[in-house]
C-alpha cells in the first residue's frame, strides 16, 4: 500500500527530543529518514535510560525507539571536511533537512540554510531550536523542561495556588513542538509542490509553548492583565471540576454547558432537591455560589469509589471521565482499538508496545517498517546505495574515522 510521504527523503541531522520526534512523524507516514549521527556515542538517548534516574530501565530502549521508530542509520563526523561532503551529496538528493544546532555551530559547520540551499534549492531546511532564530535568545540552548515548560507560562499555571510549581512530565514539550514543526514541514512541501520553491522553516520550543498556551495568552495580550492559576475549590464552574472519590482515585467533570448537563448531574449523583435549590437552579447561580456547591460535591463524591460513580455517570448523558494513571492508559482498550499503540517484534528478540501518531488514514495508514536504527546500522548501505560509493572508498573513510 502506497505511503502518502512515500519517495520523500528527509535528512534527520539532530538528536534528543524535539527535532528527532518530528523527524520519526515524517518517517511513520512512509518518508525515508535518513538519521545522521555522531561517530562518538551517536545521539545522547541512546543513553538515556542510563542517566535518567526517574526513567525505569528495559532491555530495549524504548525513549530511543520512540523518537527513531522507522529510520535509517548513518554515522558521520561534521568536523571533518570528508564527513560534510558526505551529507552535503546527501542534501542533493533530499526533499527536507532538520537539524537543531545551535546558529553558532550550524555556521561553523557551514550547516547554515545558505549553504544547504546553495546545494539544493528545494529543499525544505528546517531549524528547531529553544527560543528562535532572531531573536536576542538565538544561541540559547534549551530542553523542553525550560524553553516550552517553564518559559512559556505552561508550568506557572498550572497546580494549585501556593503550592509547589509541578514538575513537568518527560517529553511532553518535543512531542507536541516536534509535531507542529512536522505540519510546518507538510505546508512547506505542498508549497513546493505548487510552486518548485524550497524555502527554511523555523519552529521553537518556545513558540510552541506560546502556541499550546494559546488562549491564556491571548487573554493576556487582550486585557493586560495576568491569568493566575485558578484552584478546583473556587472553580467558577463547579461541574467542569475534577473530584475525589472515597478511594482517592478521581473523576473530571466537564460540563462547560451548565444547565444543558445539570438534572444529568444531579440525577447521577443523587442530589434530589439541590436541582432546584434557589442558590443553584441555572448555571449563573452556580458559578455565583460555586465555592459552597464545590464542597457538597466534595462531600458527595467521598461517599463512593471511582468505579461506583463512574458506573452511574455514564448512565446520563453528560461529559465526564475517570482520571487515569499512565499504567491503567497502557491497558485501556480504546487506544489499542484505534491503534495508537501496537505491538512489534523488536530484533532484540522481544516484543516491543509502541506508541504511534495520533491519527488514521483510510487509504494511506502509518505503519512500523523497522525499529529506531542500531548505531551506525545503515551508513555501508546509504553510502553504497544512496551515494553509490565504493567499498575502497568506504574503507577510507572508516580509516579516517569520518564515518564509524
Amino acid at each position: 500500500m502506497k505511503m502518502a510521504l512515500e519517495g520523500i527523503r528527509v535528512l534527520d541531522v539532530s538528536e534528543a527530543g524535539l527535532a528527532p520526534v518530528c523527524c520519526r512523524i515524517l518517517a511513520d507516514m512512509g518518508a525515508e529518514v535518513i538519521k545522521v549521527e555522531r561517530t562518538q556515542g551517536g545521539d545522547q538517548t541512546r543513553g538515556i535510560l542510563k542517566i535518567s534516574g526517574d526513567v525505569p530501565i528495559y532491555d530495549i530502549n524504548y525513549v530511543l525507539e520512540f523518537y527513531n521508530l522507522n529510520k535509517k542509520g548513518i554515522t558521520l563526523d561534521l568536523k571533518k571536511k570528508e564527513g560534510r561532503d558526505i551529507l552535503y551529496k546527501l542534501v542533493e538528493k533530499s526533499d527536507v533537512f532538520v537539524c537543531n544546532f545551535r546558529p553558532h555551530a550550524l555556521k561553523d559547520l557551514k550547516l547554515e540554510y545558505k549553504d544547504i540551499s546553495k546545494l539544493n534549492p528545494k529543499i525544505i531546511y528546517t531549524h528547531l531550536s529553544g527560543y528562535g532564530l532572531h531573536g536576542p535568545e538565538k544561541d540559547v540552548g534549551a530542553y523542553d523542561f525550560v524553553g516550552y515548560w517553564a518559559r512559556s507560562g505552561v508550568m506557572a499555571s498550572l497546580g494549585e495556588p501556593g503550592t509547589p510549581l509541578p514538575f513537568q512530565v518527560p517529553g511532553f514539550g518535543d512531542n507536541t513542538t516536534g509535531m507542529y514543526a512536522a505540519c510546518a514541514i507538510m505546508m512547506a512541501l505542498f508549497h513546493r509542490e505548487r510552486t518548485g520553491e524550497g524555502q527554511e522553516v523555523c519552529v521553537s520550543l518556545y513558540g510552541g509553548g506560546i502556541w499550546s498556551m494559546g488562549i491564556v495568552l491571548s487573554s493576556v495580550l487582550a486585557t493586560g492583565l495576568e491569568y493566575g492559576r485558578v484552584s478546583r475549590t473556587n472553580q467558577s464552574n463547579p461541574i467542569f471540576n475534577s473530584y475525589e472519590c472515597s478511594d482517592g482515585r478521581w473523576i473530571q467533570l466537564a460540563c462547560i454547558q451548565g444547565d444543558r448537563y445539570w438534572t444529568g448531574i444531579c440525577k447521577s449523583l443523587e442530589l434530589g432537591k439541590l436541582e432546584q435549590d434557589p442558590k443553584y437552579a441555572t448555571h449563573e447561580l452556580r458559578m455565583e455560589n460555586n465555592v459552597p456547591l464545590i464542597k457538597i460535591l466534595d462531600e458527595v463524591f467521598k461517599k463512593k469509589t471511582q468505579k461506583e460513580w463512574a458506573e452511574r455517570l455514564a448512565k446520563e448523558n453528560i461529559i465526564w471521565t475517570v482520571v487515569k494513571t499512565p499504567g491503567e492508559v497502557a491497558i485501556d482498550p480504546t487506544p489499542w482499538a484505534d491503534t495508537y499503540f501496537r505491538e512489534i517484534d523488536h530484533p532484540a528478540g522481544k516484543k516491543l508496545k509502541v506508541i504511534m501518531p495520533p491519527w488514521q488514514f483510510s487509504k494511506t495508514p502509518t505503519t512500523v517498517r523497522n525499529t529506531a536504527p542500531e548505531f551506525s546500522q545503515h551508513t555501508e548501505e546509504i553510502l553504497t546505495g544512496v551515494l553509490g560509493l565504493t567499498w575502497d572508498e568506504i574503507t577510507d573513510l572508516k580509516d579516517k574515522e569520518v564515518i564509524a
